[in-house]
Protein backbone atom coordinates (compact mmCIF):
# COMPACT_ATOMS: atom_id res chain seq x y z
CA UNK A 1 0.00 0.00 0.00
CA UNK A 2 2.63 2.20 0.99
CA UNK A 3 4.30 2.00 -2.85
CA UNK A 4 0.41 2.53 -4.10
CA UNK A 5 0.23 5.73 -1.77
CA UNK A 6 3.34 6.89 -3.57
CA UNK A 7 2.69 5.86 -6.94
CA UNK A 8 -0.95 8.02 -7.17
CA UNK A 9 0.25 10.87 -5.23
CA UNK A 10 3.07 11.01 -8.23
CA UNK A 11 0.55 10.76 -11.05
CA UNK A 12 -1.91 13.02 -9.74
CA UNK A 13 1.17 16.20 -8.70
CA UNK A 14 2.57 15.29 -12.45
CA UNK A 15 -0.58 15.28 -14.44
CA UNK A 16 -1.32 18.33 -12.20
CA UNK A 17 1.80 20.34 -13.04
CA UNK A 18 -0.20 22.70 -16.27
CA UNK A 19 -2.64 23.95 -13.13
CA UNK A 20 0.50 25.94 -11.91
CA UNK A 21 -0.07 28.20 -15.20
CA UNK A 22 -3.18 28.96 -13.70
CA UNK A 23 -4.95 30.59 -10.82
CA UNK A 24 -4.49 29.53 -7.32
CA UNK A 25 -7.75 28.36 -6.53
CA UNK A 26 -7.39 25.31 -9.72
CA UNK A 27 -3.91 23.95 -7.23
CA UNK A 28 -5.79 24.45 -4.16
CA UNK A 29 -8.50 22.27 -5.32
CA UNK A 30 -6.05 19.34 -6.59
CA UNK A 31 -4.16 19.42 -3.32
CA UNK A 32 -8.01 19.40 -1.59
CA UNK A 33 -9.15 16.30 -4.17
CA UNK A 34 -5.60 14.42 -3.55
CA UNK A 35 -6.52 14.66 -0.17
CA UNK A 36 -9.85 13.40 -0.24
CA UNK A 37 -8.90 10.52 -2.13
CA UNK A 38 -5.92 9.22 0.49
CA UNK A 39 -8.85 9.10 3.14
CA UNK A 40 -10.73 6.91 0.96
CA UNK A 41 -8.17 4.96 -0.19
CA UNK A 42 -7.35 4.25 3.27
CA UNK A 43 -10.78 3.46 4.15
CA UNK A 44 -10.89 0.97 1.42
CA UNK A 45 -7.88 -0.78 1.81
CA UNK A 46 -6.70 -0.50 4.97
CA UNK A 47 -9.68 -0.33 6.71
CA UNK A 48 -8.28 3.14 8.20
CA UNK A 49 -11.07 5.41 9.06
CA UNK A 50 -11.72 8.43 11.12
CA UNK A 51 -14.92 10.03 12.55
CA UNK A 52 -14.37 14.19 13.68
CA UNK A 53 -16.07 15.18 17.20
CA UNK A 54 -16.74 19.13 17.89
CA UNK A 55 -17.86 20.34 14.62
CA UNK A 56 -20.15 22.75 16.46
CA UNK A 57 -16.74 24.75 18.30
CA UNK A 58 -15.67 25.37 13.95
CA UNK A 59 -16.51 29.28 13.66
CA UNK A 60 -18.02 30.42 10.27
CA UNK A 61 -15.27 33.17 10.95
CA UNK A 62 -11.28 33.17 10.06
CA UNK A 63 -9.76 31.31 12.83
CA UNK A 64 -6.53 29.13 13.38
CA UNK A 65 -6.40 25.32 14.15
CA UNK A 66 -3.79 24.15 16.40
CA UNK A 67 -3.51 20.38 16.67
CA UNK A 68 -1.37 17.84 17.80
CA UNK A 69 0.57 15.95 15.41
CA UNK A 70 1.32 12.08 15.44
CA UNK A 71 1.04 10.97 12.08
CA UNK A 72 1.43 12.28 8.09
CA UNK A 73 -2.20 11.13 8.06
CA UNK A 74 -2.70 14.24 10.15
CA UNK A 75 -1.75 16.89 7.18
CA UNK A 76 -3.79 14.96 4.46
CA UNK A 77 -6.78 15.07 6.93
CA UNK A 78 -6.97 18.87 7.49
CA UNK A 79 -6.21 19.75 3.54
CA UNK A 80 -9.24 16.94 2.77
CA UNK A 81 -11.63 18.39 5.82
CA UNK A 82 -11.23 22.29 4.66
CA UNK A 83 -11.55 22.78 1.20
CA UNK A 84 -8.53 25.56 1.15
CA UNK A 85 -6.71 25.00 4.28
CA UNK A 86 -3.23 27.15 4.98
CA UNK A 87 -1.09 24.76 6.02
CA UNK A 88 2.15 25.59 8.12
CA UNK A 89 5.17 23.41 6.56
CA UNK A 90 8.34 23.34 7.19
CA UNK A 91 10.73 25.05 4.33
CA UNK A 92 12.27 21.73 3.83
CA UNK A 93 8.59 20.50 2.03
CA UNK A 94 8.92 23.35 -0.46
CA UNK A 95 11.79 21.84 -2.63
CA UNK A 96 10.32 18.51 -3.10
CA UNK A 97 9.97 18.22 -6.95
CA UNK A 98 5.99 18.31 -7.49
CA UNK A 99 4.72 18.22 -4.12
CA UNK A 100 6.64 21.58 -3.11
CA UNK A 101 5.40 23.24 -6.71
CA UNK A 102 1.67 22.76 -5.44
CA UNK A 103 2.73 23.58 -1.91
CA UNK A 104 3.94 27.15 -3.41
CA UNK A 105 1.24 27.85 -5.89
CA UNK A 106 -1.42 26.70 -3.22
CA UNK A 107 0.10 29.39 -1.27
CA UNK A 108 0.26 26.68 1.98
CA UNK A 109 2.76 28.50 4.60
CA UNK A 110 6.24 27.93 4.67
CA UNK A 111 8.70 28.33 7.65
CA UNK A 112 12.87 28.00 8.05
CA UNK A 113 12.97 27.35 11.55
CA UNK A 114 16.39 28.16 11.00
CA UNK A 115 16.17 31.95 10.11
CA UNK A 116 14.37 32.60 13.44
CA UNK A 117 13.01 36.16 13.58
CA UNK A 118 12.69 36.35 10.04
CA UNK A 119 10.53 33.29 9.70
CA UNK A 120 8.44 34.60 12.53
CA UNK A 121 7.72 37.94 10.00
CA UNK A 122 7.56 35.57 6.86
CA UNK A 123 4.93 33.34 9.05
CA UNK A 124 2.92 36.40 9.59
CA UNK A 125 3.00 37.84 6.03
CA UNK A 126 1.30 35.09 4.65
CA UNK A 127 -0.91 34.08 7.21
CA UNK A 128 -2.18 37.83 6.86
CA UNK A 129 -2.98 37.04 3.43
CA UNK A 130 -4.26 33.80 3.83
CA UNK A 131 -6.85 34.94 6.92
CA UNK A 132 -8.13 37.95 4.72
CA UNK A 133 -9.03 35.47 2.30
CA UNK A 134 -10.93 33.44 5.01
CA UNK A 135 -8.92 30.25 4.40
CA UNK A 136 -8.73 27.93 7.84
CA UNK A 137 -4.81 28.29 9.09
CA UNK A 138 -3.22 25.06 10.19
CA UNK A 139 -0.46 24.72 12.46
CA UNK A 140 1.11 21.78 14.27
CA UNK A 141 1.99 24.11 17.91
CA UNK A 142 4.68 21.27 18.60
CA UNK A 143 6.78 21.29 15.28
CA UNK A 144 7.19 17.69 14.75
CA UNK A 145 5.56 14.82 15.04
CA UNK A 146 5.18 12.85 18.48
CA UNK A 147 4.31 9.65 19.48
CA UNK A 148 1.15 8.58 21.44
CA UNK A 149 1.32 9.78 25.35
CA UNK A 150 4.24 11.78 24.22
CA UNK A 151 4.18 15.96 24.63
CA UNK A 152 6.48 17.75 22.54
CA UNK A 153 7.90 21.67 22.87
CA UNK A 154 5.21 23.97 22.59
CA UNK A 155 6.73 26.87 19.87
CA UNK A 156 5.96 30.34 19.73
CA UNK A 157 4.85 30.00 16.23
CA UNK A 158 1.12 29.72 17.43
CA UNK A 159 0.99 32.32 19.69
CA UNK A 160 2.59 34.78 16.91
CA UNK A 161 -0.42 34.08 14.69
CA UNK A 162 -2.92 34.35 17.43
CA UNK A 163 -1.55 37.80 18.46
CA UNK A 164 -1.10 39.01 15.03
CA UNK A 165 -4.19 38.10 13.24
CA UNK A 166 -6.31 38.31 16.52
CA UNK A 167 -8.53 35.87 15.40
CA UNK A 168 -9.96 32.66 17.67
CA UNK A 169 -7.59 29.74 17.66
CA UNK A 170 -9.18 26.38 17.80
CA UNK A 171 -6.82 23.19 19.63
CA UNK A 172 -7.70 20.06 17.82
CA UNK A 173 -6.50 16.39 19.58
CA UNK A 174 -6.60 13.29 17.86
CA UNK A 175 -5.47 9.80 17.92
CA UNK A 176 -3.97 8.71 14.68
CA UNK A 177 -0.84 7.74 16.12
CA UNK A 178 -2.43 4.59 17.34
CA UNK A 179 -3.15 3.80 14.11
CA UNK A 180 -0.81 5.20 11.63
CA UNK A 181 3.15 5.01 12.79
CA UNK A 182 5.13 8.65 14.06
CA UNK A 183 7.94 8.43 11.82
CA UNK A 184 6.60 6.26 9.09
CA UNK A 185 4.10 4.63 6.96
CA UNK A 186 2.75 1.67 8.49
CA UNK A 187 -0.53 1.42 9.35
CA UNK A 188 -3.67 -0.86 10.75
CA UNK A 189 -7.06 -0.72 10.80
CA UNK A 190 -9.55 1.20 13.31
CA UNK A 191 -10.91 4.48 13.28
CA UNK A 192 -9.14 7.90 13.82
CA UNK A 193 -10.86 10.20 16.00
CA UNK A 194 -9.91 13.70 15.70
CA UNK A 195 -11.65 16.28 18.10
CA UNK A 196 -12.42 20.25 17.63
CA UNK A 197 -12.06 21.76 21.21
CA UNK A 198 -13.72 24.80 22.58
CA UNK A 199 -11.82 28.12 20.83
CA UNK A 200 -9.73 30.44 22.42
CA UNK A 201 -10.78 34.01 22.07
CA UNK A 202 -8.48 36.34 20.91
CA UNK A 203 -6.86 38.67 23.63
CA UNK A 204 -5.04 36.66 26.05
CA UNK A 205 -1.10 37.04 26.92
CA UNK A 206 1.01 34.46 25.76
CA UNK A 207 1.63 32.72 29.29
CA UNK A 208 -2.08 32.19 29.74
CA UNK A 209 -2.41 31.15 25.55
CA UNK A 210 -0.02 28.37 26.06
CA UNK A 211 -1.34 27.14 29.03
CA UNK A 212 -4.62 26.60 27.75
CA UNK A 213 -3.75 25.76 24.83
CA UNK A 214 -1.19 22.52 25.88
CA UNK A 215 -3.81 22.00 28.64
CA UNK A 216 -6.49 21.64 25.71
CA UNK A 217 -4.63 19.64 22.88
CA UNK A 218 -2.88 17.21 26.00
CA UNK A 219 -6.05 16.27 27.75
CA UNK A 220 -8.25 15.80 24.98
CA UNK A 221 -5.66 14.12 23.01
CA UNK A 222 -4.65 11.72 26.42
CA UNK A 223 -8.27 11.19 26.47
CA UNK A 224 -8.94 9.83 22.90
CA UNK A 225 -5.87 7.54 23.52
CA UNK A 226 -6.99 5.52 26.64
CA UNK A 227 -10.68 5.33 25.58
CA UNK A 228 -12.25 2.10 25.68
CA UNK A 229 -12.74 1.43 22.03
CA UNK A 230 -9.10 2.42 21.01
CA UNK A 231 -7.19 1.65 24.20
CA UNK A 232 -3.65 1.75 23.90
CA UNK A 233 -1.01 -1.48 23.91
Amino acid sequence: MVTFFFTVTAIIALAGLPLLFFPRKYTALLIHSWSKLMLFLFKSFDGLDWTVIGEENIPDKPFIVASKHQSIWDTIFFTAYFSDAAMVLKKILIYLPAYGWHAVKAKMIWIDRKAKGKAIKHLLKMAKECSSNNRPIVIFPEGTRVNVGEKGDYKSGCFALYKYLDIPCIPVALNSGLFWETKGYGRKKGTIKVKFLKGIKPGLSKKNFQSLLEDRIETASEELSINKNNEKK
